[in-house]
């Protein structure tokens, strides 16, 4: 027995080091001190998975126990000094790694020591980006920052696409910042004040309530500032000047007191438009809800064009803006305000040419138009919304949006139609004078219960808007019709056309959701709309005394309008660990009663809409999502598609309205998949949408080849599908380091449509793809030197089954090459180029290449160096021409028109930051 109890007791010592273990002791390496509590994280090295964890003791001294072999990696933090990591190999024996020395992050060893700030984390659906981990260079804005970002593009515009999708919304610190004007933020904001800039889907309420969106909502970018960026006053003035014929002033000025905002700016520029709306059916604070909106294409005028809207934008611009923004939280948060006005006017001149080839059953012909326009707008803009949390469970939100618009619109174009031997058919002078007015408010009051049972909650959201809309415009056209290249008849249309509109719509909206068990939930809603609407369009001809008095019946349309809708859905949700999943459907009923003033005949029209739904969403494991969604939506015919409707606006393109349309059925399925490695900074972002439409609205094109007309008829077709994709693989290595990503992206699909020539009508699909494959490197060393370069390369493929031999397919290439360096004497020297080259096509040989290369060289000047002097200069090449191609169904078109091109400025830039610990 005795021999037994000695051999146990001298075989426990290697019982108890028979596991693999890996211990060490931790201390600070400028104290020389144990440091307690420290966090030892044991990862696996080929997936960055957290198999095991432990502690430091009061020695510093940790173990990690119970190993297999293999290949680790070894993470050690602390707080306030650097993270410790380290590849580790363990065979079948212990490691003792010693006394590892942690350092302070001040004192920061880069040779052996990884940054603890991670440059991208995912948390959920929001992909969140550290700012100080991408160097840009001193006084570069937000939008510079957004460039250096994997998965992000930013165009010369301004506009902003991530990870596939256009950015729609911009925050800043979670409120809205100028309403629906994102570049006020990117382009304003400088990037050292940011902390963070997270990235998710947007959602509205009812989407968040049941987990279920439509697949393609764009995408909300949110820029947190750092808390010591938010006490003082911050802004920038900035003007440019050539001393002849360009100018270019803004002035931003921003004060934080604790939780009060206040922004005020203005700019004057001929250079550009003072963008001040992505996006004008966006309202601040005002959701979309595709269920709760049917109503919205009910109320319609005509005739309306944004010239606001900048990534559209043609011409010659001259404009003017200004505006304020106050935000204030009060009572412990339990009061939040933001309102926000601007003011926006735009002169914007333009001479431009079209160029289309119609692709016949038989034949082709063309047209060319040809006009020049002046157009100015004035808008005047003000957003609020108030929030009241109750208490920690109720909370009320108010949101409105109000604005007054004035549009002075005078054109002279000229058009001309062609036979495929290039010979006259027609030619048409047209001079046009409009005038409008609108004014419009939005206004929702939404009501958030929440209740002590987890996950039980209560919705309720009313909305009431109000459009008044008036348009008058002289249309004076004069049409010439040839036989054998000779004058054979004449048209002359001299008229003043004058439109009246209102609309008031009001509606409601409640949901509730009702936990089942701990992981399942039920979710129910009912909504009610309204629509009250008139549309009074009358045309008049000049009687015998040259006044504009006798009333033309044929292009007069006078509709009283009252529209309703009741909906409802049940959708049922399950949270897990990793799998998230919600599936349900909805229907709802229309009515449209629509009455005819001038005939006194009224029609009615009722649609039943099905929204079946279901999404499914999996965590394969920490930062590695996958999520599939399904959506069916019906799609009912607008009134301007069903009523017969004539406009003579445009003489030779006519539509008429088809009142047998039927309601339409869409399937739609997106995709998205993303994954990253922390500790590698390798992602891999996805996604994918897919449409196929049933019942879905096409047109009848009716063209008459003698007198060169063509007549526009809607029509319900089967076979409509499209598709896009989007994908990106990247690697982020930090500074003084190449970074660089992978993106294939594409879109197409497959459209059917009628055209009919004399007596024969002529089915034609048209299937179109574009597959674009682009690359993206980068290097980056904060205020010494970076650039990136991003190179790509494009296919598109046009088929049109009437007119098969027809080749109009075309490569085209390009990419964007930036960078910054700073010179001797510390002169910064800036340059930017984008090249947009297409292949020419047989019937457009015209030369479709623009390559834009914009540079700059700036001296910080002032005692603080807070003053820079720029001179920039723009369009070096001079090939900044406005050229776009469009290749759709039957017909192929190349559009030209004004852009400003190459010019120099000489700018000074004053960037001014006040905050308290620099008061003297």
């Amino acid at each position: 027995m005795r021999r037994t109890l000695l051999a146990l007791l001298m075989i426990s010592p290697a019982l108890c080091f028979s596991q693999v273990a890996v211990r060490g002791t931790l201390m600070d390496t400028l104290e020389k001190k144990p440091l307690q509590h420290a966090v030892i994280s044991l990862l696996n090295k080929s997936d960055s998975t957290l198999l095991q964890f432990s502690r430091s003791n009061q020695k510093g001294e940790f173990v990690l126990s119970k190993l297999d072999s293999g290949s680790y990696v070894l993470l050690i933090s602390f707080p306030k000094f650097a993270d410790f990591v380290e590849d580790l190999k363990v065979k079948n024996d212990n490691v003792d790694l010693g006394t590892i020395a942690l350092t302070p992050k001040a004192q920061l060893l880069k040779e052996v020591i990884v940054k603890g700030n991670t440059a991208i984390r995912i948390k959920g659906d929001t992909t969140e980006f550290t700012a100080d981990s991408f160097a840009v260079r001193e006084g570069a804005t937000v939008e510079e920052l957004l460039r250096k970002l994997p998965g992000f593009q930013v165009n010369s515009k301004g506009e902003i696409t991530a990870q596939g999708k256009r950015v729609e919304k911009v925050l800043v610190d979670g409120e809205e910042f100028f309403g629906d004007d994102p570049t006020m933020a990117t382009q304003n904001i400088n990037a050292k004040a940011v902390d963070k800039v997270q990235l998710y889907d947007t959602k509205s309420e009812q989407q968040n309530l049941t987990g279920i969106s439509t697949g393609s909502e764009g995408k909300t970018l949110n820029i947190k500032l750092k808390e010591d960026k938010k006490k003082g006053a911050f802004g920038k003035v900035n003007a440019g000047t050539d001393f002849k014929d360009y100018h270019d002033a803004k002035a931003l000025y921003n004060k934080f007191v604790g939780k009060r905002k206040v922004s005020l700016y203005g700019t004057k520029s001929n250079i550009t438009t003072g963008s001040l709306n992505w996006d004008d059916r966006r309202k601040m604070g005002i959701e979309n809800d595709v269920e709760y909106d049917e109503l919205a294409g009910y109320y319609y005028s005509f005739g309306e064009y944004d010239e606001f809207e900048n990534w559209g934008f043609r011409g010659l611009p001259n404009s003017y803006t200004a505006g304020g923004l106050f935000i204030n939280k009060w009572n412990e948060d339990k009061h939040t305000l933001n309102t926000s006005y601007r003011l926006n006017q735009l002169q914007a001149d333009n001479i431009t040419s079209t160029y289309t080839q119609n692709i016949l059953p038989t034949t082709v012909n063309y047209r060319n138009k040809f006009s020049n326009s002046i157009g100015i707008n004035l808008q005047h803009a003000i957003n609020g919304k108030y929030e009241w949390k109750v208490d920690s469970l109720a909370s009320f939100k108010f949101t409105t949006a109000g604005s007054y618009k004035t549009t002075d619109l005078d054109a002279s174009v000229t058009s001309e139609f062609l036979n495929s031997n290039n010979e006259f058919i027609n030619r048409s002078v047209q001079e046009r004078d409009n005038l409008s007015t609108k004014a419009k408010i939005e206004n929702q009051l939404v009501y958030k219960q929440l209740f002590k049972k987890k996950n039980r909650q209560l919705l309720t959201t009313l909305r009431f808007g109000i459009v008044d809309d008036e348009q008058e415009g002289y249309n004076n056209t004069q049409v010439n019709f040839y036989r054998n290249g000779i004058i054979d008849s004449m048209a002359v249309i001299d008229q003043l056309r004058n439109f009246d509109g209102t609309s008031n719509t009001y509606g409601g909206k409640i949901a509730f959701s009702e936990p089942i068990t701990a992981k399942w939930n039920l979710i129910v809603d009912y909504s009610h709309n309204r629509n009250d609407a008139s549309s009074y369009r009358n045309t008049y001809r000049k009687s015998n005394n040259g006044k504009y008095e006798s009333l033309d019946p044929l292009f007069s349309n006078n509709f009283d309008l009252q529209a309703q809708s009741n909906g409802s859905s049940a959708t049922i949700r399950m949270v897990d660990t990793k799998l998230k999943m919600a599936f349900g459907t909805g229907v709802s009923s229309i009515k449209l009663k629509l009455m005819d003033v001038n005939t006194r005949v009224r029609n009615q029209y009722d649609f039943l809409n099905l929204t079946p739904q279901a999404q499914l969403a999996y965590t394969f494991k920490p930062q590695t999502t996958l999520s599939v969604t399904y959506r069916g939506t019906t799609r009912q015919p607008g009134i301007d598609q069903l009523q017969p409707l004539r406009n003579n606006e445009d003489p030779l393109h006519e539509f008429i309205g088809n009142p047998d349309l039927k309601v339409g059925f869409n399937h739609d399925i997106s995709m998205f998949f993303n994954q990253y490695k922390v500790l590698s900074s390798r992602g891999i972002f996805a996604n994918m949408h897919y449409q196929i439409m049933n019942n879905d609205i096409s047109n009848l094109t009716i063209i008459d080849t003698v007198r060169g007309k063509q007549v526009y008829t809607p029509v319900n077709v089967n076979g409509n599908t499209s598709w896009n994709f989007w994908t990106s693989w990247n690697r982020w290595r930090g500074q003084k380091k190449f970074n660089y990503s992978i993106n294939i992206n594409g879109n197409g699909g497959s459209r059917n449509n009628f055209v009919q020539q004399k007596d024969a009508v002529v089915k034609n699909l048209t299937t179109h793809s574009t597959i674009n494959l682009g690359l993206s490197l980068g290097y980056h060393e904060e205020e010494k030197k970076n650039f990136d370069f991003r190179p790509k390369i494009g296919y598109t493929t046009t088929k049109s089954s009437i007119q098969r031999n027809f080749n109009n397919n075309f490569f085209s290439y390009g990419g964007e090459l930036s960078g910054f360096i700073m010179l001797p004497y510390k002169l910064e020297l800036s340059s930017y180029v984008n090249a947009d080259l297409r292949q020419k096509l047989p019937n457009f040989p015209a030369n479709m290449n623009i390559i834009t290369w914009n540079a700059s060289i700036a001296k910080k000047v002032m005692k603080k160096k807070e003053g820079k002097i720029i001179f920039e200069a723009n369009d070096i090449l001079n090939q900044n021409k406005g050229i776009n191609r469009i290749v759709n169904s039957n017909f192929v078109q190349e559009d030209r028109f004004q852009r400003i091109s190459r010019y120099f400025l000489l700018r000074f830039e004053w960037t001014f930051n006040k905050m308290p610990s620099e008061t003297k």
